[in-house]
């Protein structure tokens, strides 16, 4: 079976964190080329500390996790830190992850990654506010066509 080539872009919370979990347990059906984080249900330096908390319980310390932006492009953030939980992850004990975040930005990750392979091969599946997408897609135009 072929795998598809996958960059999940997410703010991980509660339901982004089973969504992961769920993603890390299929290897055989999805390459996850990625996860890239943004600022949602909780702030930024949040979200890209839950994905590589959630990439460790996965055993997934292959798969790069990188960063994005910080905030909406237009609106005052909004956060769900009263269904999340102030960590983001509910009542799931907190610590600080071995790996670190890859370096760089969400935003060149996805359109580096994007634009290195024939158009149409690459999946984003996007599960939080979608600012890394319109970043990436107005920094290079041509993105959105190749996704």
């Amino acid at each position: 079976m072929t795998r598809i080539p996958l960059i999940i872009d997410c703010d991980p919370g509660v339901d982004d964190a089973i969504a992961l979990l769920l993603a890390f347990a299929a290897p055989d059906r999805l390459g996850i080329l990625g996860v890239t984080t943004v600022a949602g249900n909780v702030a930024a330096a949040l979200t890209a500390r839950n994905a590589r908390i959630i990439r460790q319980l996965a055993g997934r310390e292959d798969v790069p996790v990188i960063p994005g932006c910080e905030r909406p492009l237009v609106r005052a953030p909004v956060e769900a830190g009263h269904f999340h939980g102030e960590s983001g992850l509910g009542t799931l004990p907190i610590f600080e992850a071995t790996q670190p975040a890859a370096p760089g930005h969400a935003v060149d990750f996805i359109i580096d990654t994007v634009m290195a392979r024939p158009s149409g091969t690459v999946t984003l599946a996007v599960t939080g506010p979608m600012t890394n997408l319109a970043m990436a897609m107005i920094k290079e135009p041509a993105l959105a066509g190749r996704i």
